[in-house]
């Protein structure tokens, strides 16, 4: 029975030996599967924005003002074997005051995007990036001595067509980061009410019928560009990345007889990091999605 017991013993530490460099194999096979999913660049910037925007829905004139704005960013690789795919996501925030003459409006809008992304790289500093991204913003603009119509309301959804071109350079000592970035949408739909049609006939009297329209860059030709610069720097010991930021709005559309136009230009600044999920050696923490 001893005999029995000590070959099954001397079995199984035969075996267990045997696992070891095809676990040790799989173990590194999985870590570098999983690593670059579970790094994101993620950034928050805060800045100032010029705006004009034009709504006929409330008066035939163009206001033109300035607000605040806040970008957050988050960029990352997708999950998929081979990385050839890339994830992002983009909150943006307004709020602004505008005047034409002696009326003021206020202005508040926000919008959160999700895009995925191709990459190509062209040598060893330039990466184009080509895919698609989905968009969803809502606010309002309100002018207060309106009497009967003093609010717009803004709700709409897009697709659209996206790309970047993203370019590493050396200067004083260290790399830097250019990014440049357009998205143009190319169907989706919104809220359009008639031209006249109060909110209460909408939703107190339950006439919305034809208040949601199909867009289209014929009846809403729009385009957001960006324009970012990562700068490395020292700070107390630690390295942190300062990011500069420009962003266009341009929004405009034509539908139920009421022109409307949001023009927006934001300049911001901020701070990217590179968030790590799990802990590994210096070499893979290295890896970034950009």
């Amino acid at each position: 029975m001893k005999n029995v017991i000590s070959k099954v013993t001397l079995l199984i530490a035969a075996l267990a030996l045997a696992a070891l460099p095809a676990a040790s194999r799989a173990q590194h096979f999985v870590a570098d599967t999983i690593i670059p999913e579970r790094i994101a660049v993620k950034s928050t910037t805060y800045g100032i924005t010029s705006i004009n925007s034009l709504d006929t829905y409330l008066s035939g004139y163009s206001f033109s003002g300035g607000g605040v704005h806040i970008q957050h960013e988050s960029f990352r690789d997708a999950r998929t074997g081979s990385y050839r795919w890339k994830y992002q996501t983009i909150f943006n925030g307004m709020l602004g005051y505008t005047t034409q003459g002696n009326n003021g409006e206020i202005a508040g809008l926000a919008s959160y995007a999700w895009g995925g992304y191709h990459p190509f790289s062209i040598g060893k500093r330039l990466k184009l990036l080509a895919g698609a991204q989905i968009e969803v913003e809502g606010g309002a603009l309100y002018v207060p001595s309106n009497g009967n119509n003093p609010v717009s309301m803004k709700l709409r959804a897009a697709i659209a067509a996206s790309g970047m071109a993203i370019y590493h350079f050396p200067a004083k000592g260290k790399e830097w980061t250019a990014r440049l970035q357009a998205d143009v949408p190319l169907a989706g739909a919104m809220f359009a009410p008639e031209y006249g049609q109060s909110y209460y006939e909408i939703f107190g009297l339950g006439h919305a019928g034809g208040t949601v329209a199909f867009t289209h860059p014929f009846n809403s030709p729009s385009l957001r560009y960006m324009l970012t610069l990562d700068i490395p720097l020292k700070w107390r010991r630690h390295s942190t990345t300062l990011r500069l930021s420009y962003t266009g709005n341009i929004f405009q559309s034509d539908i139920n007889s009421i022109r409307c136009h949001i023009y927006r230009h934001s300049f911001g600044i901020g701070f990217a990091r590179t968030i790590f999920k799990i802990k590994q050696e210096n070499k893979i923490k290295a890896y970034s999605p950009f």
